[in-house]
């Protein structure tokens, strides 16, 4: 079993380093406890909202699922455990996968756990260089909502760390936020805006249906990109959650 603060590096990019594509499509998944790897990459690979993705962020994963998910899908990966999940006692972590070569790698532990099923959590990011851009691409998995919100915002702070040295980047975040409430959501969403970044998927649904409710959990967040589409796929067996994408065009010409 790999250490939390072990890096994982793999796959092969196969975005051409040349050209600006007119649009990305960013998928952000929790795929729970990433037990069900296989059947999430045959999914990426065959859904019509989710096949051709240029940025791909999971959550809950260990590096096998991780590698395997990059394998079929055809992807360059970063990824990092936070922990060993008494659960599964497999790697609990997160990962940003890339159609194009990404370098920089690096993760911010976001402070807290909560007393009930606590777990680490962190952002996993890396650059990843789209013909002439660098986009920093960002996989957040913050913690549940036993955390109390003072503490649940101060891990929403701390996600903004991960611009510090690269405040012109573009910039993709997205990943499992545990916002159950619209309060919630509107915390994350100030705290984002304040390093300019803006919520894409607004109006994209809801992502986990639990005990006959239907929540937004999962959020994609995005700097110097204009969205042009998103949603949710539902309906897949590979996680509780499901995956939600963006279609962006980049605000940048060279």
């Amino acid at each position: 079993m790999a250490s939390a603060s072990q890096t994982f590096q793999g796959g092969v990019s196969t975005g051409d380093s040349r050209a600006i594509p007119a649009q990305l499509l960013v998928v952000s998944w929790n795929i729970q406890f990433g037990v069900e790897a296989a059947a999430a990459a045959a999914a990426l690979l065959e859904s019509p909202q989710l096949r051709d993705a240029d940025l791909i962020l999971l959550q809950e994963m260990d590096e096998q699922g991780t590698e395997l998910v990059a394998r079929t899908v055809g992807l360059e990966y970063v990824y990092v455990p936070a922990s060993v999940h008494p659960q599964t006692g497999r790697n609990f972590g997160n990962a940003v996968l890339s159609r194009w070569p990404l370098t920089d790698p690096g993760v911010v532990s976001l402070p807290y756990t909560s007393a009930v099923q606590g777990q680490p959590r962190q952002v996993v990011h890396a650059v990843a260089h789209v013909g002439p851009m660098r986009i920093r691409a960002c996989s957040v998995h913050t913690e549940v909502a036993t955390l109390s919100p003072a503490k649940r915002r101060r891990q929403f702070a701390a996600i903004g760390d991960v611009t510090s040295a690269g405040p012109d980047e573009l910039l993709v975040i997205g990943g499992d936020f545990n916002t159950l409430t619209r309060r919630g959501i509107e915390a994350v969403t100030s705290r984002l805006a304040s390093i300019g970044a803006r919520r894409a998927t607004e109006g994209a649904g809801p992502t986990l249906r639990r005990g006959g409710r239907e929540f937004s959990l999962d959020h994609i967040y995005t700097r110097s990109f204009t969205p042009i589409s998103c949603g949710v796929v539902a309906g897949l067996s590979a996680s509780d959650h499901r995956p939600i994408w963006a279609r962006l065009a980049p605000q940048v010409t060279a």
